[in-house]
Order: C-alpha cells, then sequence, then structure tokens
C-alpha cells in the first residue's frame, strides 16, 4: 500500500513544531510535548519512530545544558524499535550484520571506551551522548530500508524536513528569527568595547543562518543532502502537480542554503554535480579521472592547494554574491583550516593507536599547530573528519570509519546493475562523493550516519534480491 502524502510528512512536521516549541515554551512544557506528541506519533506507525529521528537531525538547538530535542527523542525512538520488536509488529534492529554492523559496532566502541579512558566517567554522558543519535540513525537505516518503496519514503521524509528547516532559515534571514544554538547564544549581550554575536552583525547589515543547527556549516551539511533527494524526487515523479511542488521546495531549500554561506559545501556540491554526469558520460568520467590526479598533486604541496582554493573563492566572493555575508575572508578561513589539520595529522601521529579520545582533539591539536601558524584564531574541532577521528580514536577505529565508507561505496555500486535499484545507486555515490570532499575540510556532521547506511542498504536490496 503507497503511503499518504500526511503519512510521509508527518513526522517532518512534528520534527519542526519541536524546534520551534524551544522558543516559545518553558523546559518542562517542553518536555511534556516531547514525550506526549512524540509517543503518540511514534505508537500509530512501526516506522514512524525511525522517521521522526531523521525529520531532527538538523534540530541541534540546546534544550537542556547541551541536550538537543534530537539527543532526547533517540532513547523514545529506540525504545519504540525494540518494544515494536517485543510485541511482533516490527523488525528487530540490524545490529549484527557483516561488514557494516562489524565497522560501525567497533567505531562505536571505541568512541565510549576512548572517551572514558581520556575522562573517567564524568565524561559521560557529555560528548557520548552524540554516540547514541549516530548508532540509532545508522542501524535503523539499515533495519527499515529494505526495498526500493521504503527508500523512497525515506527521501520524502528529508525533503519535508529540508522545507521546513528552509521555512525557519528565510524567517530568520527576514525576521531575525533566532534560535538558540551556539551560533547565536551571544545574541545581544555587551562585549568588551560594544556589542559583539549576532546582534552586531545584524546591525552592520550582515546575515548568516543556522536554522536549527548549531552553526551554518551544519545546515549547509544537511542541505547538502536534502537537496539532492529533494532534487531526485523531483526528476522521478510523474505527476506533474508532485513535480511542481517539489520543484518549489527545492528553490527554497536552494535559497536556504545560499544564505548558510559555506563556501566549504560548494566543494561539496561540486564534486557531487561532477560524479553524477559521470554515470551519463564518458567524457565527465575521463575529466573526473584527471580532476583527481590534479587535486591529489595539489594536496602535495600546501601552498599550491592554498592558492587555488583562495583564488577561486575569491573570485566568487568578488561577485558581491557574499556582500551581506558575515564570514572570514577566503584567505583566513582557508589558514585556519589548513593550520587545523596540519595540527589533526600532528596530534594523530603522536597518540596514532588509541587517539585522544572521542570529542577530546579540541583540547589538544593546537599544541601541534605548525611553527608558521600565525591565524589570529583556530576552529574548536578538526576541520577535517577523518583526521579528527583518526587523533581521537586511533588508527583501528579510523580503519573501521574508512572501511564503512568504502563499504558503502561498494555497496552502491552493486545497485547500479540493478534497473530498480540504478537511480537510488547513482543518487548515494553522488551524496557520498560530495560529502567526502566537504568533510575534507569540515569536522563531523550527523548526515553521514544516515547517508552510509542508505547506500549501504542498496547493496543489501540486491543480495537479497539475488
Amino acid at each position: 500500500m503507497k503511503p499518504t502524502f500526511g503519512a510521509l510528512a508527518a513526522p517532518t512536521f512534528i520534527g519542526a513544531a519541536l524546534g520551534a516549541a524551544v522558543l516559545a515554551l518553558s523546559t518542562k512544557a517542553l518536555a511534556i510535548l516531547i514525550a506526549g506528541t512524540a509517543f503518540g506519533t511514534m505508537a500509530a506507525s512501526v516506522v514512524f519512530p525511525y522517521y521522526i529521528l531523521v525529520a531532527t537531525i538538523p534540530i541541534q538547538v540546546d534544550l537542556i545544558s547541551n541536550i538537543t530535542v534530537t539527543k532526547l527523542i533517540t532513547p523514545l525512538t529506540i525504545g519504540m524499535v525494540i518494544f515494536n520488536a517485543l510485541t511482533h509488529r516490527g523488525p528487530w534492529p540490524l545490529v549484527v550484520r557483516w561488514p557494516a554492523g562489524y565497522l560501525a559496532g567497533l567505531f562505536f566502541l571505541a568512541s565510549i571506551v576512548s572517551l572514558v579512558l581520556a575522562e573517567g566517567l564524568r565524561g559521560l554522558p557529555g560528548e557520548a551522548a552524540k554516540i547514541p543519535v549516530y548508532g540509532a540513525l545508522f542501524f535503523l537505516t539499515l533495519t527499515f530500508n529494505r526495498t526500493p518503496e521504503h527508500f523512497r519514503r525515506l527521501l520524502w521524509v528529508i525533503a519535508f524536513t529540508g522545507m521546513g528547516e528552509a521555512l525557519i532559515t528565510a524567517a530568520q534571514v527576514h525576521y531575525g528569527f533566532v534560535m538558540p544554538g551556539d551560533w547565536r547564544k551571544n545574541l545581544g549581550q555587551p562585549g568588551e568595547g560594544g556589542v559583539d554575536g549576532t546582534l552586531s552583525a545584524i546591525l552592520d547589515g550582515k546575515i548568516r543562518a543556522e536554522g536549527t543547527t548549531s552553526h551554518p556549516i551544519m545546515l549547509a551539511s544537511f542541505f547538502l543532502m536534502a537537496i539532492p533527494c529533494t532534487a531526485f524526487l523531483c526528476l522521478t515523479e510523474s505527476r506533474t502537480s508532485i513535480r511542481i511542488m517539489l520543484g518549489g521546495m527545492l528553490a527554497l531549500m536552494g535559497y536556504a542554503w545560499f544564505y548558510t554561506f559555506a563556501r566549504s559545501s560548494m566543494i561539496g556540491f561540486a564534486v557531487m554535480t561532477v560524479v553524477a554526469l559521470s554515470f551519463r558520460s564518458r567524457a565527465v568520467r575521463i575529466l573526473l579521472l584527471i580532476g583527481a590526479v590534479l587535486v591529489f598533486t595539489g594536496f602535495l604541496s600546501y601552498q599550491a592547494i592554498s592558492e587555488s582554493f583562495s583564488t577561486g573563492v575569491h573570485a566568487i566572493e568578488s561577485g558581491g554574491l557574499f556582500g551581506k555575508a558575515d564570514v572570514n575572508e577566503a584567505s583566513g578561513s582557508w589558514e585556519f583550516r589548513l593550520e587545523s589539520i596540519v595540527g589533526g595529522w600532528g596530534l594523530f601521529s603522536a597518540h596514532p593507536w588509541f587517539g585522544v579520545g572521542f570529542g577530546q582533539s579540541i583540547w589538544h591539536y593546537t599544541k601541534y599547530l605548525p611553527a608558521w601558524a600565525n591565524h589570529s584564531s583556530h576552529p574548536s574541532t578538526i576541520h577535517n573528519v577523518f583526521l579528527e577521528v583518526a587523533s581521537e580514536l586511533g588508527v583501528f577505529a579510523l580503519a573501521a570509519f574508512l572501511g564503512l565508507w568504502a563499504w558503502a561505496l561498494i555497496s552502491a555500486r552493486r545497485g547500479l546493475g540493478e534497473p530498480a535499484l540504478r537511480p537510488y545507486a547513482i543518487l548515494m555515490s553522488s551524496i557520498i562523493f560530495g560529502q567526502m570532499a566537504f568533510l575534507m575540510i569540515t569536522p563531523m556532521v550527523r548526515e553521514i550516519w544516515l547517508t552510509l547506511p542508505m547506500a549501504i542498504a542498496i547493496g543489501a536490496m540486491v543480495k537479497a534480491k539475488a
């Protein structure tokens, strides 16, 4: 039975309502709203707990201290899935599956153990609260996406979530709508010598939106997944009215993404587009190979890649599109990223086996900055997810992490031979390559714990059909 429009949209609207309620309700009232609404909706359908979890991926505003809506929803989601499995209403979570389940399990286990070894029990929950969110997204995606129909429903949930996030972003851009996230937490507070934070930026006519995420880069990361998923639905939908609706949603998301002014995500979209086109053109595949060689040789020289990146971004900025952006100059943005990457490599070299603990690189990597580092400030995390994992968890967890990426691409490739799965395989291959390029200069984001198992699920569908 094909799901109705309301069934697909409900988890998204509930997630958006929970995020918006942060502004309007007290902590206790919001807790009641979350518990009552989420529990009632989750009980209505076996798959709804999972869809609600997906819909809250971009809702990263602080609710109670460092506890976000997603971190509150996650244990409820896991509990409902297990309850449904015990009562034979739904499937058991697919945890033991070779090799994806074992690789992910090793990564999450290493994350918890490393944090306890580094911080003791005082490190819990703290950074450790992220791990159940990542794990629930990963394993439940494998559990609830076993057919192309399931996969398409998930794309609809992502698309509606993107639309809700875009509406909130538009409100921020035009009406100063503020969410209590890290990016806006200093709004209106006087600083030394005047007013700092977002209020100062607004008074200067500067704009940079973050939606319900903790930072504009995180919002751009979400749109790096939501925009291609929505575009895919628009291109493959047969009904004209639905295609028009999806086109409007896509335009709104593109508008919201632009106002994140996340230049690093432009690289992700560029790589994603080239990969998607390579499946249709042999010439593009040849150019892609040549480009990969040039990029690799460029990375052998920090100066060469730095100058190329800065020149390209400066060319975009000089066109006036970034006139209202509250961002660092291209040269400075790339400079502190490059310095953090070199510092991350130094930290990994000093602690290669087990790292310094999950989420602990912030306290260590600045000690390993290169002698030529001269930027006035440095980001709180290493701006390269692979070095971040390596320095915090060590070489064994890094191998498991890289193994997940490799297996996701292998699984997507297997889907290319199945006519019913080929479009989804192309979509996921493009998204994963785009995210990989994006994460070379960006720290860990939630979305990969959804996209990696989505690609792996395609391979599982091929195996099940065979």
